[in-house]
């Protein structure tokens, strides 16, 4: 990379959101961005040539960015924003690195203080989670899950351990086998699939996983996101139970460390509540 001249600001980099579908759901302000910039890496120049044109966009340059050229196009990036100049990175749909490139662009970016620029605007993830019925506040979102076994095992364990619902990304081809594995994973949970979101077969599918992995039941077409819902609370012990177990206990005459231990196998409770509880119980029998 060339050395930043003395006294010469960088120009930004701008992370611009493009419809997933919709054309008309783009901003006023990527518009903006995208007519002013210097240079616009995209990771499909067709797609975004076509985006451009349909909102009369007169862009002064237009480079592919994209996975398999990311690494190659970081100096060459880098050097355009050195130079003073801005950048806009868009993907092919939705927001840049959120599951798509830019990511290394950005740490490259903010090594080189760079100002990095995230504008609001579409993405998969939102509409999905806020129309799935599962929200609840906090969710964990994992994008693609790894294909490779060992990696895709331990983003497997998170959900089935998340107290949060679950936000994954799935290509149409790969669905159905998610649907068998995830089923064997996690039983009976619920799940929504949307698919095709701001387009004209827009389609949210609800039920458990039994349902959704039978064979035929998901047309797999277009890209989907899959909200999976929380893993379910462990049974909490029944106050009124335990109160009952507690006098069985001290009714029957066991001493009050074998009665602790009872008490705990029965109910899941921790030693020291079960302790204290058969403990308050004997103080109040000799008062």
């Amino acid at each position: 990379m060339t050395a930043r001249k003395e006294n010469q600001a960088a120009g930004n980099l701008y992370l611009v959101p493009v419809p997933i579908g919709n054309l008309g759901d783009i901003t006023l302000r990527a518009l903006e961005v995208l007519s002013s910039v210097e240079l616009i890496a995209a990771e499909d120049t067709r797609t975004t040539s076509f985006l451009l044109n349909h909102h009369g966009i007169a862009y002064q340059e237009l480079i592919s960015y994209h996975k398999f050229n990311e690494r190659a196009r970081i100096n060459l990036l880098i050097d355009h924003l050195r130079s003073g100049k801005d950048l806009a990175v868009v993907s092919d749909a939705g927001t840049p690195a959120l599951s798509d490139p830019a990511s290394i662009l950005v740490d490259a970016a903010i090594e080189e203080d760079i100002p990095v620029i995230a504008l609001p605007g579409a993405s998969a993830l939102l509409p999905a989670l806020t129309a799935s019925g599962l929200n609840d506040g906090p969710f964990l979102f994992l994008g693609f899950l790894p294909t490779k076994a060992k990696h895709r095992s331990q983003f497997l364990n998170q959900i089935k351990a998340s107290p949060h619902p679950i936000v994954l990304y799935e290509a149409p081809h790969r669905i159905e086998k998610l649907m068998c594995e995830l089923q064997q994973l996690l039983g009976d949970r619920k799940v929504c699939l949307a698919r095709e979101i701001t387009k004209l077969h827009e389609e949210y599918i609800r039920g458990t996983l039994t349902e959704l992995s039978e064979p035929g039941r998901i047309k797999a077409k277009g890209e989907f996101v899959v909200v999976i819902d929380k893993a379910p609370e462990a049974n909490q012990p029944n106050t009124q139970q335990i109160e009952q177990l507690v006098t069985l206990l001290k009714q029957e005459g066991i001493s009050i460390s074998s009665a602790t231990k009872i008490l705990m196998q029965a109910t899941g409770i921790k030693r020291n509540q079960a302790y204290r509880l058969l403990l308050d119980k004997e103080e109040e029998a000799s008062e």
